[in-house]
């Protein structure tokens, strides 16, 4: 398999939507993106803002249009106003795109012109952005605010996120921010529209390209057909493979279906040219391979668009990354099920299966009531780590089953 390329330019995976569309919409896509011809006015020639990170994604504050909103910043999707705040802009809807979420699922968004977006003290104007109803999904209104600020502002300035000081700053060019000692660069690609950032990397004897997307919580999360190969799988350290089923997450479409999936620990991946060590992954059924936010715990990035880079600058200190689970819990519309279970780990011993409904974890009980909800869901999705669980109670057969979990987590 020496070579093998699994990317697909026309099929890119986002957090929000896959970049596929129907020969109409498509065309109706690049009507509206021709006419717009979005453009970057930057008041001062460096802008940084606060970068707060919650739930494994990245939240900023912008002002769309006159009204300041909270956003998720997504350099795996296109931009996205929620239809709540589309409403209160009064956009027209021009035109409609449908493609594919991040499970596959097809998903139909209306298409608006925003005028003005300020981030700090840059302006961007005459941006196209899908419109969407967040709270159709179950934990959207909990998690969503204004929308998502997607990869189709990345062209116009240079954009460096760095967790460690919480911030992410915004310049018209490079030549405005100063790489730490040590920097590496990876030569950046370009993929169609909205500019998703794409990078090359190697993994045994697969040489493949992977979208940096920090709408994906994880480090690595490696398209399945690559870990196919012998070479590939020789880079996972003996003993960190854990295989299980389960759902992959929540995207546009609503929770994907159940299938195979594994985590496990890559001794080594080589992105760029450069090698990265002891890398924590996951699987994905979908091309292509992602490179999520967790890379932000080692670096901070610089995206450069125009110099095709992305600059990776080593963190003062690492962040300490997530423990490896044995289960993952979600809340799925009625309740807190079960949503990842993998086998020969403590949970899978204790008795715990795949779709249980959760009633309380540690002695805190899980309120999934209308006024309660978001802020069970805001706490599974935050502070909770399933690896350091010691009893959960679940429903079933509608009877409450008190389950003990040993000491050492999830493993």
């Amino acid at each position: 398999m020496a070579g093998t390329q699994i990317w697909r330019a026309s099929r890119v995976a986002l957090a929000g939507l896959v970049l596929a569309s129907s020969a109409a919409s498509a065309q109706d896509m690049r009507s509206v993106i021709e006419t717009a011809q979005t453009r970057a006015v930057h008041a001062g020639t460096v802008t940084s803002i606060p970068m707060d990170v919650r739930m494994g994604k990245l939240f900023v504050r912008a002002t769309a249009n006159g009204v300041e909103r909270e956003f998720i910043f997504d350099t795996g999707s296109p931009s996205i106003i929620s239809e709540e705040l589309a409403a209160d802009l009064g956009l027209e809807i021009v035109a409609s795109n449908t493609g594919r979420d991040a499970n596959g699922d097809p998903v139909t968004m209306g298409i608006a012109v925003l005028d003005t977006l300020d981030i700090g003290t840059a302006r961007f104007e005459q941006i196209p952005v899908m419109v969407f109803d967040f709270s159709s999904l179950p934990t959207g209104r909990c998690v969503v605010d204004g929308g998502v600020i997607g990869s189709e502002l990345l062209p116009h300035g240079v954009w460096r996120l760095d967790t460690e000081r919480g911030e992410m700053t915004v310049a018209p060019e490079i030549g405005a921010l100063t790489p730490s000692a040590g920097a590496l660069d990876l030569e950046l690609m370009q993929a169609g529209y909205p500019f998703p950032p794409v990078i090359s990397y190697r993994l045994g004897d697969v040489e493949d390209r992977a979208l940096f997307d920090t709408g994906s919580a994880g480090f690595a999360t490696v398209f399945e057909s690559v870990m196919n190969s012998r070479q590939a799988r020789s880079a996972i350290v003996p003993g960190s493979l854990r295989e299980g089923e389960g759902s992959e997450g929540e995207s546009a479409g609503g929770r994907g279906p159940v299938r195979s999936i594994a985590h496990y620990e890559l001794s080594r991946l080589e992105l760029g040219g450069h090698t990265l060590e002891a890398v924590p992954a996951l699987s994905r059924s979908n091309p292509p391979t992602l490179v999520g936010a967790g890379l932000l715990d080692r670096y901070a990035v610089t995206i450069d668009f125009a110099r095709h880079n992305l600059v990776l600058e080593p963190r003062a200190e690492l962040a300490t990354p997530d423990r490896p689970a044995g289960f993952a819990l979600a809340y799925t519309g009625r309740s807190v099920e079960v949503v990842q279970l993998f086998a020969d780990t403590a949970a899978a011993q204790a008795g715990l299966m795949l779709g249980d409904e959760v009633v309380s974890v540690d002695g805190q009980a899980l309120d999934t009531t209308e006024s309660g909800v978001c802020n069970t869901v805001r706490w599974l999705a935050g502070t909770f780590d399933a690896a350091s669980v010691s009893e959960i109670i679940v429903m079933r057969d509608a009877e409450q089953i008190a389950l003990t979990i040993r000491a050492e987590g999830g493993r």
